[in-house]
């Protein structure tokens, strides 16, 4: 499977936050004018590569800073299964004051991408780790920090081979997806991982998961990927 699959990760995650913001847009009391806004269009550029803010990005926060994920000059090493439709190799971005600066990625990995980005200047994302995933015969991505002085932090899964940090608060906890190491057999948006997508919180070092509301698969359940508990 060529293209980039980040997409389909965080879909229903973006498609909630879109449809949530709408009544609120509609809410005000009738006949009530708003000033007219006026604003200015501003070109963030790229790496060195065509494209910048695919798909669902970039974020900016409070303070204008802009994240997101930018195409580079050099080509993706992984060539056909590329994360970038363009072929390019693509890396998460700060832009701050009118300066991009490239995040970079995981030691032995090409591409990354910055999501979300805290008032204290700390963001996350998704970096390739440099390995395969044998499940999807694909580049791994995992979930990663990158902190204010530009290390960047794996954050790991639940076992399985992909995760995503989809957003971070200014108490430095992060929220996303991981996979675990259960076969996951039921189709769905997340089936074609191969294993279980479970929401997770990350703090203080440590990855946990948020569980689900009574689906396959929880410890307590009683009945797991159909098959009785004993």
């Amino acid at each position: 499977m060529s293209g980039w699959r980040v997409p389909q990760f965080v879909a229903m995650a973006v498609l909630m936050i879109s449809v949530s913001a709408v009544p609120l847009a509609a809410q005000g009391r009738p006949g009530t004018s708003r000033p007219h806004m006026k604003y200015k269009l501003i070109d963030v550029g790229t790496l060195g590569g065509p494209n910048s803010a695919e798909f669902e990005f970039p974020f900016i926060n409070n303070r204008g800073v802009i994240v997101g994920a930018a195409d580079t000059a050099l080509p993706d090493p992984n060539t056909p299964n590329c994360f970038d439709p363009n072929c390019f190799m693509i890396h998460g971005f700060v832009w701050r004051d009118g300066v991009m600066t490239d995040l970079g990625a995981l030691p032995g990995a090409f591409n990354s991408i910055a999501i979300w980005n805290n008032n204290h200047g700390v963001t996350v994302g998704l970096s390739q780790n440099g390995l395969i995933d044998p499940l999807l015969g694909f580049p791994a991505g995992v979930a990663v920090i990158w902190k204010k002085d530009g290390q960047i932090v794996d954050l790991g899964t639940f076992g399985g081979y992909e995760s995503l940090a989809a957003a971070i608060n200014d108490r430095g906890q992060v929220v996303g997806g991981a996979t675990n190491d259960v076969p996951d057999i039921f189709p769905g948006p997340l089936g074609f991982m191969g294993t279980q997508t479970r929401a997770f919180v990350w703090r203080n070092g440590l990855m946990h998961d948020i569980g689900t509301l009574g689906g396959p698969c929880r410890r307590d359940a009683v009945v797991c990927l159909g098959t009785p508990r004993r």
